[in-house]
């Protein structure tokens, strides 16, 4: 199977890069393909400015990059995101990225019930988190915004049926041993 996994942390020491190196190994140890990316070390530009707005209804952007990340997705029949929860919310640079690159056209259309998905093609796709925020606090006092925002009001409305996240909660207290639980854990989800 075809993979792309998507870092969004700027930080080389992070858990989340470790996170990032065991799915990729698992995945390659499994045989499957890997496509890596990691928007930091991309350089990858966040900010919508007022000229990627302009062509964003008819699917185009000012940012040459964009086109090229269509084209990984669409290459693609999973996606892996991984990346830390920060003021309860993903980084601005993974937003920046589903702002600037899920667009209209390509990603979905207008339909008189919203919106009709077109990345169809993706069979599944796995969001992988850390915070220090506890996950019931996550849910229950702060409104669960990733399962709002990233899965269903971006994944599945763009046509992802199958979406699994995986919260890893609080990453500040946990010991040595856990995080290798976690990364055990999270590694054996892309095993076979």
């Amino acid at each position: 199977m075809q993979t792309l996994v998507i870092l969004a942390h700027p930080y080389s020491k992070s858990y989340c890069h470790a996170l990032y190196q065991r799915v990729v190994q698992q995945l390659e140890g499994a045989g499957h393909t890997v496509d890596r990316l990691h928007l930091d070390a991309d350089g990858f530009d966040p900010v919508m400015r007022g000229a990627d707005l302009a062509g964003y209804a008819r699917g185009q952007s000012a940012d040459p990059a964009v086109a090229h990340y269509q084209a990984r997705i669409d290459a693609a029949q999973q996606l892996v995101f991984i990346f830390p929860i920060w003021w309860e919310v993903m980084p601005a640079l993974l937003k920046g990225f589903i702002d600037k690159v899920f667009t209209n056209g390509w990603a979905y259309k207008p339909s008189k019930h919203g919106v009709e998905g077109r990345l169809t093609h993706i069979e599944r796709a796995v969001i992988v988190t850390t915070m220090n925020t506890p996950k019931w606090a996550y849910r229950w006092l702060y409104g669960d915004a990733v399962q709002r925002a990233l899965v269903r009001g971006t994944l599945r409305k763009c046509g992802v049926r199958k979406v699994q996240w995986v919260a890893l909660s609080p990453v500040s207290h946990a010991t040595d041993a856990k995080r290798q639980a976690w990364l055990q854990q999270v590694g054996a989800m892309f095993g076979a």
